[in-house]
């Protein structure tokens, strides 16, 4: 089971969720619109992941992936 999940949905939107997933499944029935998932064990590890993937500077990765430590719930939109 990961720690974090980064999870696209069909209306464009990307969300970092700390919630504990057993399966894509589980996700799938928690979000309308769901695309795909993946899964991390650290936010190290999704910022390297957006930084690489989306090529965003290391200011603007770390920045969108600490969202979650700032967030009272257990998801968070990123701006990707």
């Amino acid at each position: 089971m990961q720690k974090f999940n980064l999870i696209f949905l069909q209306s464009g939107k990307t969300l970092i969720s700390q919630k504990q997933y057993s399966d894509w499944k589980e996700i799938q029935d928690d979000f309308q619109g769901y695309i795909a998932s993946v899964g991390f064990n650290s936010i190290d590890e999704i910022k390297e992941y957006i930084q690489f993937d989306y090529k965003l500077t290391e200011e603007k990765a770390i920045k969108e992936s600490n969202k979650i430590f700032k967030s009272n719930t257990d998801f968070v939109e990123v701006e990707l």
